[in-house]
This record gives C-alpha cells, structure tokens and sequence, in this order.
C-alpha cells in the first residue's frame, strides 16, 4: 500500500507523513530530505552500516542498485547524497521494518535510480507514505493533497536586482585526480575549461563525482594531483582558501557557520576580510536578500526554520556577488514548483550579468528551463 501527500512548501506534507506513519505501523523506517539522518552515524564503513540494520527475517528482496561489495570499505559521510538515499533504501529492504516514510528524499536520485526506487517502493508487502515535489499521482497509490499556508512568502524575482555585472574569471582544470579512501577513483586526469557568463550543469549518476568537484573547487577537499587555474593564475584553495567560489551545499546545514543567520554571515566576512578583492554585502543588502528568500531578519535562528526554508536560505550567499562563481547542489531538493520556476529564472540573471553557474540537479524540468550546457561525468572524466 502506499500514498503519495502533495502540496506547496509549508503546507503540512512533513507533519502528516508523520502522523500516517504512526496510524499504519507502531515502527517504521523513514528518510527525510537527506539521508544521513536515516543512517546510524555509529559505522565508519557502508558494510557495518548494512550489518547493524541486517534482521534474520528477511523476506522481500534486497533493494541493491549499488555495488555494495566495492562500497563496503567507504565512510558512509563521504557517499554522495544520493548514495546516501540508496543506502539507507538497501537497510531498510534488509530490515525488519515493512513501513517506510519518504520525504523528498528521492527528489536526489537520478532518473534510472528514482525509477527503481519508486517500483520498489510500489510493492504490495510495503507500506509507504511518500512526498515528493516532482509527483503529483501515482499508479495505484492513493494521494491527499494539502494546501499553501502563506508563510516564509519567497520573492526570488527581486534576489538578482542589486547585483553588480562583473566578468568571472575563467577556470581551467589539469589533469586533476581524487580518490576516497577505501575507494575507486573519482577523478583520473581530468581536465576541464569553464568560461565566465555561462551556466554549466553536472551531469551523470548518483557517485558520478558531482559533488566531489564542488567540493574540490571549494576547497573542502584537495585532489591527489592536478591543478586549477583562475585567467591562467595558479588556485589553490584546499591550500589558500577559498575565494572564487560560492557554495550552497546540498544539505543546507553542512554550510551554516553561526547558529543565526547574523552569525553565519559575520563570520564569512572575517573569514574573508583577508582578501580584499571580495566585495562583502553589508548587513542592509543581507538583510534584503534574506527577506526576498523568505527570512527578514539576521536575527533568525537557523535551526527553528523548516528545512525547506534553510534550503531557501543556503543560496543567500551566492546572490550576494560576493563571489563571481556559484555552485548550486541539488538546489531544489524540497523545494516546490513555484520555487524551482522562480530560481531558474534568478540563475539566469546571474550569468546574464557575467557571473559563471555551475549546478547539479536530477531535476530535468528545472534543469530545461535554463539555457545550460551540460558536462557529463562517468568514468572519472567530464564530456
């Protein structure tokens, strides 16, 4: 049995998923938005993980769309979101449980793996209770759907009109190589050019390496050997710090720096006060910003928001300027319609104002409502 709950942002969907729960099965499994939280966080390898979930009554087949045994050795924080999806839907298939929640967790997956995932979750031994932005009926589910309740109102139309136009610098990647410990290699010599003013989407499956490139130019991480150049200089920022590149991460709260929004961003500007060719916003232009994004005070804690609104959130940073290229991760993971149509719009403007866009998205509605090219990445090279 399963049934599907639509409806806008803030509507109730996390709050009645939750309750359908309990009316169906005194236990059950759930994935939230991102999928970390469904794992343990006891295990340091994806083996043990599946090991502490395994129950000695197992009658449904396993749901195993990754190749667990060459996972078995990697640190289950280092998978990559969808991976991570996938993993906690192979524990729950080994489990006990026979109910599971979903909420927009699936929204991560890429199209074949989204497919199976939904077949599976279809079968007539499960319960499911599923949200998902991208569905609004499914074969055989019953479906209830809620309405708008009017908070956090978001104005994404106004997020690009302060801006000033500028011109990215272009980024040229040699030879890069990265690999995971306990791993395959992600990267093997991979060189890539990325000009300023275009907008860029990453392409390929979940554990493609997507996030793993944002990640590197980041900083975050630092290869095994390559380089990266900004207009022909050496840049180094796993070394030197960041200082191109603004990130909104895929979980909003891997991002945070503060416990308030005022927190977060004044520690940014201390982080880089030390480049002075960062132009940071001051509190009057963040304040603005947080306001058309749904939030319209520096005051707010972060973690009272709903997720959906710390989402919203997590692109605050890239549509100040401050940076001249931006990386958006799954940006509209939980996000609904109306938003995703509005934020493809936002990211236009910036290239149109000579910024540089680099995105990852398994949305392809999204996705096709931005003049893009596509950089497809399998077997450790970029096409």
């Amino acid at each position: 049995m399963g049934e599907l709950i639509t409806g806008p942002n803030f509507s109730g969907r996390s709050a009645t998923l939750r309750e359908r729960l309990k009316q169906i099965a005194p236990a059950a499994f759930f994935v939230g938005p991102y999928a970390e939280a469904a794992l343990s966080g006891l295990t340091s390898t994806v083996a043990d993980e599946i090991a502490i979930y395994s129950s000695d009554d197992q009658n449904q087949p396993a749901f195993t769309e990754l190749d667990f045994a060459a996972y078995a050795s990697r640190t289950p924080p280092t998978l990559s979101g969808g991976e991570q999806v996938l993993l906690a839907l192979h524990c729950f298939s080994r489990s006990h449980y026979r109910a599971i929640g979903i909420d927009t967790a699936l929204e991560q997956l890429d199209p074949e793996n989204r497919a199976k995932a939904l077949s599976y979750l279809s079968r007539d031994d499960i319960d499911a209770v599923l949200t998902d932005n991208r569905i609004d009926k499914l074969e055989r589910w019953s479906c209830t759907a809620l309405q708008a309740s009017g908070v956090f109102p978001c104005g994404l139309q106004n997020v690009t009109t302060a801006l000033t136009p500028r011109t990215a610098p272009t980024i040229a990647i040699s030879r890069l190589s990265f690999s995971y410990s306990g791993g395959r290699d992600i990267f093997r010599n991979m060189s890539l050019t990325l000009t300023p003013g275009a907008i860029y989407r990453l392409v390929g499956h979940n554990g493609a390496g997507k996030t793993t490139l944002f990640r590197l130019l980041a900083g975050v991480l630092a290869p095994a050997s390559g380089s990266v150049t900004l207009d022909g200089t050496p840049y180094a920022p796993w070394r030197t710090g960041n200082r191109a590149f603004a990130l909104a991460a895929q979980n909003p709260d891997h991002q945070w720096c503060g416990a308030t929004l005022g927190e977060d961003i004044s520690r940014r500007r201390r982080a880089l006060a030390r480049y002075p060719e960062i132009p940071i916003p001051d509190d009057h232009a963040c304040t603005a910003l947080a306001g058309h994004l749904g939030v319209p005070s520096l005051d707010q804690h972060l973690y009272e928001l709903p997720l959906a609104a710390r989402k919203r959130l997590s692109w605050l940073w890239a549509f100040t300027g401050a940076m001249p290229w931006i990386m958006l991760d799954e940006p509209t993971v939980g996000q609904d319609r109306a938003t995703r149509d509005a934020l493809a719009s936002a990211v236009g403007h910036l290239a149109s104002k000579g910024y540089g866009v680099l995105f990852i998205t398994h949305d392809d509605e999204f996705a096709a409502a931005i003049q893009h090219r596509a950089l497809r990445l399998a077997g450790g090279i970029v096409s």
